[in-house]
């Protein structure tokens, strides 16, 4: 699997781990995971995570720990993490 993470996506990371929670449960990076969406097709989810799990790949990217689940790298074997500049989310997508 391949991952790339834009530079504004990796802004909008960190500043969602420095909003974490602070002190020894602080996350230490994000995850990315593959969930079914309500009308049976799937999205990848982005959440706060304080390590890898077990098969996950690990991603450092412009200050940015990422976990990718292995779902992820199913759905998108050569991906990229963007910011939609429209509403400033972040989202992951096949690489064009």
């Amino acid at each position: 699997m391949t991952l790339e993470i834009t530079p504004e996506a990796a802004a909008v990371l960190r500043r969602s781990l420095e909003m974490g929670l602070p002190g020894p449960a602080a996350p230490s990076g994000v995850r990315l995971r593959a969930a079914r969406g309500l009308g049976g097709g799937s999205e990848v989810q982005i959440e706060l995570a304080d390590g890898p799990r077990s098969g996950e790949h690990v991603v450092e990217a412009d200050g940015v720990t990422v976990f990718v689940d292995p779902s992820v790298a199913d759905l998108y074997p050569d991906a990229v993490v963007a910011l939609e500049p429209q509403h400033e989310t972040v989202v992951v997508r096949a690489r064009e």
